[in-house]
């Protein structure tokens, strides 16, 4: 028996603000807002949809996660319940191949005993949840392994592993490791086929992998980042859907494991992972390895960093058991248990199932504050905030507002005293920063949200018409009543901790406001304030444009100026026309005018405009009549630009249509490729 299975480990940092519940702005993810919405849009949405090519021709969508094995880590599908829960249900219809990991991707060796078991147990909880069925198989974050990880794995009922070449002792591709609680098996990846795809060009020659793999005996496994395939890789899941469509043999993990035994037994190598030469290094000194930075840097801040947060971590877990002592039944399953919770179950069950006795409001609240300071302090132990370059880079700095957050629900300031103590000795790359106490006063304190920035936030998002006047921001409830002055009053979703006031607005400034909120205020204003002037100034353009037109040929000092003016005009008509989803016979009727006026407007601004608004009118829902228009027009466009960057990609149209196909006249299908 013979096949190929390749096994896509999918994850993101947790990215939101503790404070407020929501993914700030990431101004590196431009033009999205933030790197959990770019990634989305190359690599998690792509393998959904995609693109099998012969001879130049687009022939089938493939939903690539049918075929492959698979792992989200939850920090990943949080993000991705509350702003893509339609494609969760889809990955969903994969979920026989899925298999679970840590919770919020911790280094598990690195984590105390009973730490690591929360990360293993709320990990599996999270996955039986979203798939409706016990895992068999654990992604190891980083693959960090020792046989007490393993020893915990067994005990909560995991089945089998993935590692590396070189974490085992004895050669071979699945391979058994016994231990005192039973046995766990071991599917080992092939480190060439795998580093050759992720690091190398073997993604764009998967011939050459069918042909090494083809003929083999037994399993070959490839085990990379899921987000090789479109985000590190351009066009990659396209590479991986031939590769899944053209090889004879391909399995996943899940099939594989009821049809074949383990070739032998093995020891693993304990303290090792995949991508630290060093073992587990990488996440508490400076050995070497890291990703970005500049020659000469080093990584002396990760012992330091590492050491503050686990004296704060055993300072909040003891209060946390302290308080549990008194309100549960058994502190340890309701620690277990509380994950249901931070996914979304009823915290009325949860108490009636572990509460000693009936809690008033006051005890409600001091419980929940210690349970989600546990939550934030085991999301400061996320691995990436140890992987990268610089204790000031945008994931070590999010562990630590994290574990800002946490001080700040134990309500104990002599806790950050001590914490900054240790971390004060950490230090940077980079002048501007020093050491870790400044980068927690430059980079950490400034993105936390005090309740009065909260308060004056809703205020005034609400009397833009940003939001509604009740409803649910971030992790809050609020309302919103009155005029000048306004009562704003909110409750706090996570702890039910309740605090209100009365906002004049007389004294906001914009800088105050924390992101993504400023972001929301400021695209809703300018687009108010765009709509205006454009109409306040359309007859000055227009006599402009005639002068332009007028004066073709000729020279004379003040025509540059004009076409800058009316370029920038047209530019921005085309911007509001297409925020606002308006008919694409208005905005061909701006290309036009601009192409007759000789102005070039079709830029990566532009490009971008179309496709997100393709995106959006798709996602509306659309008719065959719609779907031929935009892939008319993106046809014509496309003829027009000077540069395959610029062109208009029209994916999401051929996912449509796909999807669709045995509905679609001959015209619709042959414009869209297929036909």
């Amino acid at each position: 028996m013979s096949f190929l299975c390749v096994h896509c480990h999918f994850h993101q940092p947790p990215r939101e603000n503790p404070y407020l519940g929501l993914v700030p702005v990431e101004p590196t993810a431009q033009p999205y807002d933030n790197w959990n919405e770019r990634i989305f849009r190359e690599s998690y949405l792509p393998n959904l949809y995609a693109h099998y090519r012969e001879g130049g021709k687009l022939t089938k969508v493939v939903n690539n996660y049918k075929r492959v094995s698979f792992n989200f880590t939850y920090s990943l599908l949080s993000w991705l319940i509350k702003e893509k829960l339609w494609f969760v249900e889809r990955l969903k219809e994969a979920g026989n191949n899925a298999i679970a990991s840590g919770y919020n991707h911790t280094i598990l060796p690195l984590d105390p005993e009973e730490d690591r078991e929360v990360q293993i147990v709320w990990g599996i909880k999270a996955f039986e949840k979203i798939f409706n069925r016990k895992p068999r198989g654990f992604w190891l974050p980083e693959l960090a392994v020792d046989k007490k990880t393993l020893s915990l794995l067994v005990k909560h009922g995991i089945n089998y592993v993935i590692l590396a070449p070189h974490q085992v002792k004895t050669k071979g591709t699945f391979l058994r490791q016994h231990l005192p609680e039973g046995h766990i098996d071991i599917f080992v990846y092939d480190g060439e086929l795998s580093h050759g795809i992720a690091f190398g060009e073997l993604i764009n020659n998967m011939e050459e992998v069918i042909k090494r793999t083809q003929h083999r005996k037994g399993i070959t496994l490839i085990a990379v980042d899921g987000e090789t395939f479109g985000h590190h890789k351009k066009f990659g899941e396209m590479g991986l859907a031939y590769l899944l469509e053209r090889h004879p043999k391909v399995g996943t993990l899940e099939g594989i494991y009821d049809l074949m035994s383990p070739e032998g037994v093995t020891d693993i190598m304990e303290f090792t992972s995949w991508s630290c030469a060093h073992g587990l290094e990488r996440w508490r000194s400076d050995c070497g390895c890291s990703t970005g930075g500049m020659p000469g840097w080093h990584q002396k801040w990760r012992g330091p960093l590492r050491r503050a947060l686990e004296t704060l971590r055993t300072d909040i877990k003891e209060r946390l058991f302290e308080v549990l002592q008194e309100c549960a039944k058994d502190p340890k399953e309701a620690l277990f248990d509380f994950v249901k919770v931070m996914m979304g179950d009823s915290k009325e069950e949860y108490l009636t199932k572990h509460a000693k006795k009936d809690l008033s409001k006051t005890e409600r609240t001091h419980l929940f504050k210690h349970l989600y300071a546990y939550k934030y302090i085991s999301y400061a132990f996320s691995s990436d905030g140890w992987f990268f370059a610089d204790l000031s880079g945008i994931e070590a700095v999010k562990n630590l507002l994290f574990a800002k957050k946490a001080i700040d629900l134990v309500e104990d300031g002599a806790l950050e005293e001590a914490f900054l103590e240790i971390l004060k000795e950490a230090p940077g790359n980079l002048q501007l920063y020093g050491n870790g106490l400044s980068v927690w006063r430059k980079l950490v304190l400034p993105q936390v949200v005090s309740k009065e920035s909260l308060l004056t936030s809703i205020a005034i998002l609400e009397l833009s018409d940003v939001i509604p006047q009740e409803g649910k921001l971030g992790k809050y409830h609020y309302r919103v009543e009155g005029f000048e002055p306004w009562k704003v009053s909110v409750r706090d979703a996570e702890t039910e901790e309740e605090f209100e006031g009365i906002e004049s607005l007389k004294t906001f400034k914009a800088d105050s406001m924390p992101q993504p909120l400023l972001s929301w205020l400021l695209n809703s204003w300018a687009l108010g304030y765009l709509e205006e002037e454009m109409s306040f100034t359309e007859g000055y353009e227009l006599l402009l444009e005639d002068l332009l037109i007028n004066a073709e040929g000729k020279v004379f000092e003040a025509s540059g100026l004009i076409k800058s003016r009316v370029k920038d005009h047209l530019r921005l008509k085309l911007y509001i026309l297409l925020r606002k989803l308006a008919s694409l016979e208005d905005v061909s009727k701006v290309i036009r005018k601009a192409d007759n006026l000789r102005l070039d407007v079709k830029d990566a601004s532009l490009k971008f405009w179309l496709e997100r608004y393709i995106t959006q009118r798709v996602q509306e829902g659309i008719s065959e009549k719609d779907a031929l228009e935009m892939a008319s027009f993106v046809k014509d466009y496309n003829k027009t630009v000077d540069s395959l960057e610029l062109m208009v990609n029209p994916w999401m149209l051929q996912n449509w249509a796909w999807e669709n196909k045995d509905k679609l006249g001959p015209e619709t299908l042959k414009l869209l490729e297929f036909a």
